[in-house]
């Protein structure tokens, strides 16, 4: 199974495919949101993990653009944050795209536990 990790931080990355990859997923890394849509291009992967806070296009405008997308709406997205999530964040009309959330610094067990909310094995 392929998952996208799009995080301008490449520590995220890296702990993202040090937790993912040993479990046996191929991880496709994205350091924007512009670099993760140009990607979706040749790749479509079974789940997306997307950091809201980036330089550029943010979390919630590459959420918008990839369910933009008829042939990408399918895929389960979880977002990557450093604050907990907010009332009016919880109140944005495409959070209710999203499968979950996960607030940095996050854990293996964080991680496995949104997975398997999605129905991905882990």
């Amino acid at each position: 199974m392929k998952i996208m990790v799009v995080d301008d931080d490449e520590i995220i990355i890296e702990a993202m495919r040090n937790i993912l990859e040993p479990e046996g997923f191929e991880v496709i890394s994205a350091g924007s949101g512009e670099e993760c849509l140009r990607l979706l291009e040749e790749v479509v992967p079974d789940y997306i993990f997307i950091d809201i806070q980036m330089p550029g296009m943010d979390g919630w405008e590459t959420l918008r653009r990839i369910r933009s997308r008829e042939e990408l709406r399918h895929i389960p997205i979880a977002m990557l944050t450093a604050q907990p999530l907010t009332r009016e964040t919880l109140d944005r009309e495409d959070v209710g795209e999203l499968v979950d959330y996960v607030v940095k610094p996050f854990t293996r067990r964080d991680i496995e536990e949104t997975l398997k909310q999605a129905l991905v094995p882990v």
